[in-house]
């Protein structure tokens, strides 16, 4: 299995070129226009990566695998990210993803995922990209009838 990043990815991938001093700088946006491609981040991808970097492909494993917002498998529901760390644990994040599993299971997959740099909104979700800050169960059924 081969990847190769679509036209328009191709296109940001060179106006990128013109604002980092180090190719190899470009790592994290090329691994999230890679997933964003997929819905995941394949070996193929990766790899492709690698090459075009000029970087070792256990290198581009290692950023990858690092960051809990990377997927290494396709996902057949729509994935919600929610936000792990103190200031959202705090403020009910946990509470949060036991709502989400008991009313919505069956449509969402619930990840968890550390810091995404809103603690003044926590609790924190993402859904397709999209960041919901203060998220309250009422929010969540919101969001989730609307997609």
């Amino acid at each position: 299995m081969s990847f190769r990043f679509n036209q328009e990815n191709t296109i940001k991938i060179a106006s990128l070129l013109n604002r980092y001093p180090q190719k190899k700088a470009l790592i994290l946006p090329l691994l999230w226009l890679a997933q964003k491609q997929e819905g995941f981040i394949s070996d193929a991808a990766m790899k492709n990566i690698s090459e075009f970097l000029e970087l070792p492909l256990m290198h581009v494993y290692s950023v990858a695998s690092f960051y809990t917002m990377f997927r290494f498998a396709k996902n057949e529901k729509k994935v919600i990210e929610v936000c792990r760390t103190l200031s959202c644990e705090l403020n009910g994040s946990e509470d949060i993803k036991k709502y989400i599993q008991s009313n919505y299971s069956d449509r969402f997959e619930i990840v968890e995922v550390e810091c995404m740099g809103a603690c003044s909104g926590a609790p924190m979700c993402t859904l397709e990209g999209k960041y919901f800050e203060n998220v309250t169960p009422q929010k969540i059924d919101k969001v989730f009838n609307d997609n």
